[in-house]
């Protein structure tokens, strides 16, 4: 079966700047589209008999050392828009860090909301990372923490320790604990060496959670987080009048 992989890709350009989709627009020409298909247009023959089984072998043709940087380009843009997630995913990942082509925060978001939507959970957390800095588009902290609900319901760990730094800190969401406790040592238990969330869960002790024990398991976090560079835990140390081992 062969992929009229350029031919579609013009087609979808020329679409685009049409409708004024101008995120498209700007990603198709930074992946190398133009107006018209090269001579001659690369059309890969993938040796499929279906779309879905064409979709997966170009997809393993992404990564393979016989691809070459540009043709890359096309097919992961090619896949990304025929709906393929991990492609759209990626799109948004390699726009957003620069890699392998120039950084776009507009395009890196405008692929981010596509897999988000395509219900990839990684990027449903870092869409909601771009709505909570404004990365790309719209600051707007509801958004953020809608994304890494989402996220977090599919089992993302990193969302689970977003949501729960928010719900400590009231960002984009009412404050609540209890909640954030569980989902930050959720994190914890994945990941036992990050400050911020030793900080955050801290501070869930401090504010009541833990019962008679909350002041103990407060203390017991802050001694973490200001091991792990947390200078904000150093002063919370102080103020309960418990000095820090690197005080």
């Amino acid at each position: 079966m062969v992929v009229e992989v350029e031919r579609e890709l013009v087609a979808a350009y020329l679409a685009a700047r049409t409708a004024g989709d101008n995120a498209l627009v700007k990603c198709c020409f930074a992946s190398g589209v133009r107006d018209e298909v090269s001579s001659p247009a690369y059309a890969p023959d993938v040796g499929a008999d279906s779309e879905a089984s064409a979709v997966d072998e170009l997809d393993r043709m992404v990564n393979h050392k016989d691809t070459s940087i540009e043709q890359a380009r096309l097919l992961r843009l090619y896949l990304a828009i025929k709906g393929h997630a991990n492609s759209q995913f990626v799109e948004a990942v390699n726009f957003r860090n620069g890699r392998n082509i120039t950084k776009d925060p507009e395009i890196a978001r405008y692929w981010m909301e596509k897999a988000a939507l395509n219900g990839h959970v990684g990027a449903q957390n870092d869409l909601g990372v771009m709505y909570a800095r404004g990365f790309g588009g719209e600051k707007d902290p509801e958004k953020a923490v809608f994304w890494y609900m989402k996220s977090a319901e599919g089992g993302d760990i990193t969302a689970k320790a977003n949501l729960g730094r928010n719900l400590v800190t009231g960002f984009g969401v009412r404050r609540n604990y209890i909640k954030a406790a569980r989902l930050l040592k959720e994190s914890i238990s994945v990941d036992p060496y990050d400050a911020w969330d030793h900080l955050m869960l801290a501070r869930c002790y401090e504010h009541g959670v833990g019962g008679r024990n909350g002041r103990r398991l407060a203390v017991h976090h802050y001694q973490e987080a200001a091991d792990f560079g947390s200078i904000e835990a150093r002063y919370a140390l102080r103020r309960l009048k418990v000095p820090s081992m690197r005080s």
